[in-house]
């Protein structure tokens, strides 16, 4: 299958590419028409954008009185970057869990193998009936004690 846009020799080979390409297309359309509603409803208004001007006022008073000027002007600046490193350790995270997750499948495989039943995994409910249990245990174990 063969899908052709203009002449730009932008082509696609797969129904995948096709799909994507469209998707992305319906996202930028209604992401497009979400924020011409907005500017819309906000037109309807008596006094239009007047909140937003009041609003934007209100926070450069703020921060002529506060002095905190270049402070937030540096968070401001330093938002970049953050979201970079942000970015940059996508790909250490997901090896990261990758690796404790591969560990833990050859350990719980070894265990298995052993005749063992372990489990890495916390779930409320089996810490909910394992805390059940101790506690029937322990009266059970009172109880054989005053006989």
């Amino acid at each position: 299958m063969n899908f052709r846009r203009n002449q730009g020799g932008n082509t696609m080979y797969t129904l995948f590419d096709f799909m994507t390409h469209v998707k992305g297309i319906e996202y930028i359309i209604s992401v497009l028409s979400i924020g011409a509603f907005m500017v819309f409803w906000e037109v309807l208004k008596p006094r239009p954008f007047s909140t937003l001007v009041s609003n934007g006022k209100e926070d450069l008073t703020y921060l002529r009185r506060s002095g905190e000027t270049m402070k937030y002007i540096g968070k401001l600046a330093a938002a970049p970057f953050i979201g970079l490193m942000y970015v940059v350790m996508l790909p250490i995270g997901f090896f990261f869990v990758l690796l404790s997750e591969g560990v833990n499948l050859v350990v719980q495989g070894v265990s298995t193998l052993l005749g063992r039943d372990v489990s890495f995994d916390w779930r409320p409910m089996e810490a909910y009936f394992a805390g059940k249990k101790r506690k029937q245990d322990d009266a059970n174990s009172g109880k054989s004690a005053k006989k």
